[in-house]
């Protein structure tokens, strides 16, 4: 999420233009009364907005999870330990994508917009979730499959939540603070004319999509260990739509169908293992 110039009325360049033209008003109208006429956002209007569109992004997100666990308790297995193994489970695939990153950031950087390194982490992901369904089967075999796989994917789920709220507060601090990152992030967001409002959205829909797929996917393997090939064809889709607005600019990726892509493929996900459990 980029963003960024100096909240400081001297670093619009309208500014002295505009205090010249208001104080040759022989009618003394208000400086700041736009109507009538578009104003352009100055830098110290998109910090502002960035700081309070992540402040509230901040506390959705943990919302969220808090909304996932009420939706999961009517399906509470006996044990919370299969909680505990999703959130392992969370942790190595979270592992997979710093491996990941720190491997193309080393080898060559125009690997991080490359399907291959992104296709082969999603495989690995999945059939990490694939051993961690077997491992809950072999330790708890008279648990009912349905809660298991809930829970799994709940805790794997909560391990992404979490990654993205720290993101989301580092982000709000480091956009707050004057430093050469905001300034860039701030000019992004001036020059490709992005909406603060609709970066904020997205931002909330890809995470509600992440948990949803966490928790579709694993129960989608639950119910049947083949469908692992499904779960990686839908997180190699993931994969793909995240690639395709990286190819594009900052201003369009908020208006393209393609960055509510996470979220439809997690719904779709979600929706496939309920129809799952519904055959129960």
């Amino acid at each position: 999420m980029t963003t960024s110039s100096s909240p400081s009325s001297a670093a619009d360049p309208e500014a002295p233009a505009e205090a010249a033209s208001c104080s040759s008003d022989p009618h003394g109208s208000d400086p700041h009364d736009h109507t009538g006429h578009d104003h352009p956002p100055t830098g110290a209007e998109i910090v502002s907005a960035l700081v309070r569109g992540l402040s509230i992004v901040s506390l959705v997100i943990p919302a969220v999870a808090v909304a996932l666990v009420l939706v999961c308790l009517p399906a509470t297995p006996s044990t919370p330990l299969p909680l505990v193994l999703g959130i392992a489970l969370g942790a190595l695939q979270l592992m997979g994508v710093v491996v990941t990153s720190m491997f193309v950031s080393k080898v060559q950087r125009r690997l991080a917009v490359n399907p291959g390194p992104m296709a082969v982490r999603s495989t690995v992901e999945e059939v990490l979730r694939l051993a961690a369904v077997l491992f809950a089967g072999l330790l708890w075999p008279s648990e009912a499959v349905g809660p298991m796989g809930i829970w799994l994917g709940l805790g794997a789920a909560l391990v992404w939540i979490v990654l993205a709220t720290a993101q989301t507060v580092s982000a709000r601090r480091r956009i707050a603070a004057p430093s050469a990152w905001a300034t860039e992030a701030v000019g992004t967001f001036l020059t490709e004319k992005v909406s603060v409002p609709r970066s904020m959205v997205l931002r909330v829909l890809d995470v509600v999509g992440t948990a949803l797929f966490q928790i579709g996917a694993t129960v989608l393997i639950v119910l049947s260990p083949v469908l692992t090939i499904g779960t990686i064809v839908l997180s190699i889709a993931t994969g793909l739509s995240t690639l395709i607005l990286q190819r594009r600019s900052p201003g369009e990726r908020t208006h393209t169908l393609w960055a509510y892509a996470p979220f439809g493929i997690g719904v779709l996900t979600a929706a496939l293992a309920l129809l799952g459990l519904s055959t129960l």
